[in-house]
């Protein structure tokens, strides 16, 4: 009796594992206006093109047992895009982050470029003290962390935002 009721628990058990590791497809489909790189277990490097174009979805089989952490190691541009994960259809979407639009009054005298800790691309600014605009301006944080650099040399900065547009003073 007991070397049945082993038996029935190892079987189960071995029924339980194999159930555990059947393969899924797992769905990855970019929203975004970029182009996305995935690091994902068991399928390495997944390029995924901006939404509309051919290749924004792909599938991949993955296991079972696997959470979404295990599933996806890694994803560029991290500050730009955002993924979220719908456990019941095990599919990844990937989204724009909300951006800002940047303008820039540069009180120095001094050309120089403006950084946001990688939340945007670098802007470089001119030496005119009249409010500088570019719609192509964008950070993707409501919390930036703007630097201003001329040369080896940081300048003072201080922002305002008003809606969905930063202002950011560089100099006194």
């Amino acid at each position: 009796m007991k070397k049945l009721l082993g038996l029935a628990i190892f079987v189960a058990g071995l029924f339980v594992s194999c159930t555990l590791n059947y393969p899924n497809n797992t769905v990855l489909t970019n929203h975004s206006s970029r182009e996305v790189t995935v690091n994902f277990t068991g399928a390495g490097e997944i390029i995924l093109a901006p939404s509309g174009y051919p290749y924004s979805t792909r599938t991949v089989t993955t296991l079972g047992n696997m959470n979404p952490g295990e599933r996806m190691q890694s994803f560029s541009p991290n500050r730009r895009v955002f993924f979220r994960y719908t456990n019941s259809s095990l599919a990844f979407e990937f989204f724009d982050l909300p951006s800002f639009q940047v303008n820039i009054l540069n009180l120095t005298g001094q050309e120089g470029v403006l950084t946001a800790d990688e939340w945007m691309d670098e802007i470089s600014f001119t030496n005119s003290s009249t409010e500088q605009t570019n719609a192509a301006w964008l950070v993707y944080t409501s919390r930036p962390r703007f630097t201003a650099r001329s040369g080896d040399f940081l300048l003072p900065v201080l922002w305002d935002r008003v809606g969905d547009i930063f202002t950011v003073t560089i100099g006194n």
